[in-house]
C-alpha cells in the first residue's frame, strides 16, 4: 500500500495527555482552521487549549475526557497527509479504541511520565497488536512534571520493552515529550538534550511502506456493485489484496468459475490495479456474479468454510449469548452466524489465558464461529481487509464484536469420506494383534516417557508395529500454537486423541505419554474409542519424588518463576479415579513394561 496517506491511532490511559499532544501537533503544523484556534482561546481566557481541538462532543468538553474517536488531518513536512484518530482512554470505552486501531497503519501510545506504566497502556498496546498495527511510537508525556529526568524515562522504556515483547511489534520508538510545553512534539527539546532531538513529527514523517496483506498476495476483490451499460457488465469494488491486470485469469468465489479480465476502469486509467484501489472490471464472458461474491486469483488457496477460528473483541455491554444468532459482516458479505465455542479468554495485560466463558464488554477471546453458509475469510495476519469482520445484533442492529480470523475450520458435514479397500482389520493382521491406545498420564517427572520408550523398544524387538506420541514432541509440532491454560491443555488432549485414533486405525499399538492433568479431558479422549481399544495408564509417582528427579529442570524453574503454569505446582493434577492400569512410578521400569506388555499380548489375533 502506498504511504502517501498514513492512518494513525492515538491512544493511552485516561489523562495521559493524548488530546493535548495531538492538539499541539495540529496547531504547529497548520492543520487546524484559525477560527477553531480562536474558539479555544475564547473558552480558555486567551490561551490555546490544545485538548479542545479534538474533544468535539459537548459531553467530552464538559468532562475533560475523550469518549468518541475524533479524526483529524495533519500535514507532514514532506507534503504527505496523516489521519490521526484520538481514541478514548477510559477502560469502558476500550471498544472505541479497538475500532480506531482496526483502520490504522501505525499508533502513537501516550504514557504519563509521572504516573508510570498503567495496565490500560498495556491493554491498548495489546489491542494494536491484535488489530495488526505493528509500528508504534511511545510518547512518554508530561516529562516537565518529572523535571525532564532521563532516569524516569529510561525506567519506563525498560518496563514497556519487557511487557511489549509478547506483542511482536516490528517498529517500537520511544520519545520523551511534554504536550504542555511542546518539547519533542514538533521541535527538539532544549530541556532534554539527551533525547537526540527526536520529535513525534519527524518520526511520523519517516518514509514507510505499510501493507495490510501478506501470504501469497493472491487477488481478493470483494464485489460491492454490479452494473450494466449496454451489453457490458461492470463489477465494482475495492481491491483488498493483491493486484489485477487486463488479461489475467480470475475465479469468482463461491462458484470458482474462471474468466479473463477484459477491461479495467480505475482513477489512474491504467490497465492494472493494486491493493487499496477502487476499480470497475469487465470479463471476457458472462459470469453469474452478485454483491458479496469475491473475485480471486486463478491460483492459490481460498479459505472458505462455514466455521472459522478467530480472535474476537467483545464491545457490547450485553454479554455474548452462545445461543444467539448474530449477523456477520465482512465487507459486502453478510450472513447469519453464532459463536459456537469460546476456547479461552485472554488477559491482555498479562498475556495469560483463562478457561473460556461468555465474553463480556472489552474482553478478548479465541472463538469458533459458525455461519449459515460457507464464507471466505483470509487469516487476518495475511489480510486485515478480508480477514476481519464484525458481529451485529439482529434485533438492535448494533455492532457487538470485532473479529480477526485465524484460519478456517473443517466440520464433518463439509467432508465426504472415501471408502478405502484396506482398513483396520487388514492392517492389524500384519501385526498379528488388535491395535490399541495406551494413554500414560501422571505428573511431570513421574516416568511416563521412560516407560513408553522402553515399552516401544521391547515391541520393536518382537516385530510388533508401534509408535509413541510424547508430550514434548507434540508441543513442538502438532500443538506449537497452544499455551498452557486449561483451555489450551484441553485442545492439546483433543488433538493427540485424534492423532492416536488415526494411528490405531493404521493397525499400530499407540503409546501416548502426556501429562493431561484434567480428568474431564482424559474422559473426553477415551470417549472417542470403542470399548477395549483405549487404556488409561496412571504412572503413580509422589510429587516429592518427581521434584527430586526433575529431569528437565521444570520444577526448579517453577520455583524461581511463580508465573509458570506448572502442573503439580502452579496448576493442579487430577489423578484418575479408576485407571485401567496403575503403575508404581518408583518400581523398576522393566516391571512396568512387563505389565503393559501383558496387556498388549493379550490382544493377539
Amino acid at each position: 500500500m502506498s504511504d502517501a496517506l498514513v492512518r494513525i491511532v492515538v491512544c493511552g490511559a485516561v489523562d495521559d495527555g493524548k488530546s493535548t499532544v495531538l492538539g499541539r501537533l495540529l496547531v504547529e503544523t497548520n492543520s487546524v482552521p484559525l477560527d477553531e484556534i480562536d474558539n479555544t482561546r475564547r473558552l480558555s481566557n486567551g490561551e490555546v487549549d490544545f485538548s479542545q481541538l479534538t474533544d468535539g462532543l459537548e459531553s467530552e468538553r464538559e468532562q475533560g475526557i475523550t469518549i468518541d474517536v475524533a479524526h483529524r488531518h495533519v500535514y507532514l513536512p514532506s507534503g504527505r497527509r496523516a489521519i490521526l484518530a484520538d481514541s478514548p482512554g477510559h477502560e469502558q470505552y476500550t471498544r472505541n479504541m479497538a475500532v480506531a486501531a482496526s483502520e490504522a497503519d501505525m499508533g502513537i501510545l501516550l504514557v504519563d511520565a509521572a504516573k508510570g506504566v498503567r495496565d490500560q497502556s498495556v491493554r491498548h498496546a495489546a489491542i494494536n497488536s491484535l488489530m495488526g498495527v505493528k509500528h508504534i511510537i511511545v510518547a512518554v508525556n508530561k516529562m516537565d512534571a518529572v523535571g525532564f529526568d532521563k532516569g524516569v524515562f529510561d525506567g519506563i522504556v525498560e518496563e514497556l520493552t519487557r511487557r511489549f515483547d509478547q506483542f511482536g511489534f516490528e517498529d517500537l520508538t520511544f520519545i520523551p515529550v511534554s504536550g504542555l510545553t511542546g518539547d519533542n512534539v514538533t521541535r527538539p527539546s532544549e530541556n532534554m538534550a539527551w533525547a537526540d532531538k527526536v520529535t513525534i513529527l519527524d518520526t511520523l514523517d519517516q518514509k514507510r511502506t505499510f501493507s495490510h496483506s501478506a501470504g501469497d498476495g493472491s487477488l481478493r476483490l470483494p464485489v460491492q456493485f454490479v452494473s450494466k451499460a449496454g451489453i457490458v457488465r461492470w463489477y465494482s469494488g475495492t481491491i483488498a489484496r493483491g493486484s489485477v491486470k487486463v488479461g489475467d485469469t480470475i475465479r469468482v468465489w463461491p462458484a470458482l468459475t474462471e474468466a479473463v479480465v477484459e477491461g479495467i476502469y480505475a482513477p489512474n486509467e491504467s490497465k492494472d490495479a493494486a491493493e487499496g484501489q477502487a476499480v470497475h472490471i469487465t470479463l471476457d464472458r458472462e459470469v453469474d456474479i452478485s454483491r458479496g461474491d469475491v473475485i480471486v486469483g486463478a491460483k492459490g488457496e481460498v479459505p472458505s468454510s462455514r466455521a472459522h477460528l478467530a480472535d474476537m473483541v467483545w464491545i457490547d455491554t450485553k454479554p455474548l449469548d452462545p445461543q444467539a444468532s448474530y449477523i456477520l459482516r465482512a465487507g459486502p458479505i453478510e450472513v447469519p452466524a453464532r459463536v459456537e465455542t469460546v476456547r479461552y479468554v485472554r488477559d491482555i495485560t498479562t498475556g495469560e489465558q483463562a478457561r473460556g466463558h461468555a465474553l463480556e464488554v472489552n474482553e478478548i477471546g479465541r472463538v469458533e464461529i459458525v455461519t449459515d453458509r460457507p464464507i471466505l475469510l483470509d487469516p487476518y495476519a495475511e489480510s486485515m481487509h478480508t480477514g476481519g469482520f464484525i458481529l451485529v445484533d439482529r434485533l438492535t442492529a448494533m455492532t457487538v464484536a470485532a473479529g480477526m480470523s485465524k484460519h478456517p475450520l473443517v466440520r464433518e458435514s463439509d467432508v465426504v469420506k472415501h471408502d478405502f479397500a484396506v482398513g483396520r482389520a487388514e492392517r492389524e493382521a500384519l501385526n498379528g494383534l488388535r491395535s490399541c491406545v495406551l494413554w500414560l498420564t501422571g505428573l511431570p517427572g513421574s516416568g511416563k516417557s521412560t516407560v513408553a520408550d522402553e515399552l516401544e523398544k521391547t515391541l520393536m524387538t518382537m516385530g510388533i508395529r508401534s509408535t509413541t506420541l510424547d508430550g514434548d514432541t507434540v508441543r513442538s509440532t502438532l500443538s506449537e500454537d497452544l499455551g498452557f491454560s486449561p483451555e489450551d491443555r484441553k485442545e492439546n488432549v483433543r488433538r493427540v486423541a485424534r492423532v492416536a485414533e488415526l494411528m490405531m486405525e493404521a493397525g499400530l499399538v499407540v503409546i501416548v505419554s502426556l501429562v493431561s492433568p484434567f480428568r474431564e479431558d482424559r474422559e473426553m479422549a477415551k470417549e472417542r474409542f470403542a470399548e477395549g481399544d483405549f487404556f488409561e495408564v496412571f504412572v503413580d509417582t509422589p510429587l516429592e519424588v518427581c521434584m527430586q528427579r526433575d529431569p528437565k529442570g521444570l520444577y526448579a524453574r517453577s520455583q524461581a518463576d511463580s508465573t509458570m503454569q506448572m502442573t503439580g505446582v502452579g496448576q493442579g493434577y487430577e489423578a484418575p479415579l479408576a485407571a485401567d492400569v496403575t503403575l508404581d512410578g518408583e518400581q523398576p521400569v522393566n516391571e512396568s513394561v512387563q505389565t503393559l506388555l501383558g496387556l498388549i499380548l493379550a490382544r493377539r489375533i
